[in-house]
């Protein structure tokens, strides 16, 4: 279990002038890499209990250096469980030089980063505050601890300029889906976007659409959880119907709303007997987030439409998890159309023989 933070933490090594602003290119275009499900460890930490092969080591870091590599963004988010946080030889150590590994590829090109946190990164303590003063380390990274005093770590918003001017354009929201909750039966089922979360989030676009001549800024968001409301796409069965997913216990046949993509798995979304749909009602209400894109479903790469909003799954990148393909997701902005984005998901073949894990 992770204890206190060592020492040579402890100092104004965080301390980091603000970079330059985010901005449109002069063809009125903007590219963001959506990486996600790293699940990275570090195989030095191999012991006699537990096996760590080097091999899905190589192929996880082979994932971001080719996507990173095929898209050449301007932007890179990490959509949390960065890191494998539940191993258990994990030191403070270990989790630093696993986010340095991770994110070389981005900073060799001194790429702009940003991260979002998943249920797994802190898991056994090692705390996503800690985490998050890892990757602001590097001078390039927009992401921060909160905006506000909020539930949750790295909850932000960056905006990105006009091509043109120093106008904000464009505004890409981070939130913290956070980790687990109680059922009150024992079980910690997946956590949901809490009330203050909402609540700073209505305030700042708020702030953002009186800036913008009063209308709402567009924007996209990311999160590690999906939302709810992904579950309109599938229509609950009983057990003894034809059914296509298992999910906690119930049974659910896929409809037709998947506009494009592939479903392998039913979306993980807040623990589903309590109704966590406030999040989604909000973005309606503010009207700025027209696109949403999640991890945390490893092998979906889906596109769904609700109520006008589109919800994106992306594949998870890394190899020490359940999944047989691995990828990320390019999503290019158009400053001349905003509220139209262009998008697609990309796979990355394995360089290994994996064998038995």
């Amino acid at each position: 279990m992770a204890m206190g933070y060592p020492k040579k933490w402890k100092t104004d090594r965080f301390k980091r002038e603000a970079p330059a602003p985010l901005k449109f290119g002069a063809d009125g275009k903007f590219k963001i890499l959506h990486i996600t499900d790293i699940h990275d460890v570090e195989p030095i930490m191999d012991d006699e209990n537990r096996s760590i092969p080097e091999n899905r080591d190589l192929e996880t870091l082979n994932v971001i250096e080719s996507l990173v590599a095929k898209t050449n963004p301007d932007l890179v988010v990490f959509g949390g469980d960065n890191i494998s946080g539940y191993w258990e030889e994990f030191t403070y150590n270990y989790v630093e030089s696993t986010i340095k590994k991770i994110t070389k590829p981005i900073r060799d090109r001194n790429i702009p980063l940003c991260v979002v946190f998943g249920n797994h990164d802190g898991e056994i303590g090692f705390h996503t505050e800690f985490q998050m003063l890892m990757y602001m380390e590097y001078p390039n990274c927009r992401s921060n601890l909160n905006d506000a005093d909020v539930y949750g770590t790295g909850n932000c918003c960056v905006t990105i300029k006009g091509s043109k001017d120093d106008k904000d354009a464009f505004a890409i929201w981070l939130i913290d889906s956070n980790d687990y909750q109680s059922n009150g039966k024992g079980d910690f089922p997946y956590d949901c976007v809490h009330e203050d979360q909402i609540a700073w989030y209505e305030k700042r676009s708020a702030e953002l659409k009186q800036a913008n001549g009063g209308k709402p800024l567009p924007a996209i968001l990311f999160q590690h959880i999906p939302v709810q409301q992904e579950m309109i796409g599938f229509k609950e069965v009983t057990k003894d119907d034809e059914y296509t997913f298992e999910r906690d216990g119930r049974y659910f046949y896929l409809q037709n709303e998947i506009l494009e993509g592939r479903v392998r798995e039913c979306p993980c979304p807040p623990y589903m007997e309590n109704d966590h749909t406030q999040q989604f009602e909000s973005w309606k209400k503010t009207g700025d987030i027209f696109a949403a894109f999640f991890g945390h479903d490893h092998i979906n790469d889906f596109k769904m439409k609700v109520d006008g909003i589109d919800l994106y799954q992306t594949l998870g990148a890394g190899y020490f998890t359940y999944g047989m393909e691995h990828g990320g997701r390019l999503i290019v902005l158009d400053e001349n159309n905003p509220r139209a984005l262009y998008t697609e998901s990309i796979e990355i073949p394995q360089i290994t023989d994996l064998g038995k894990y």
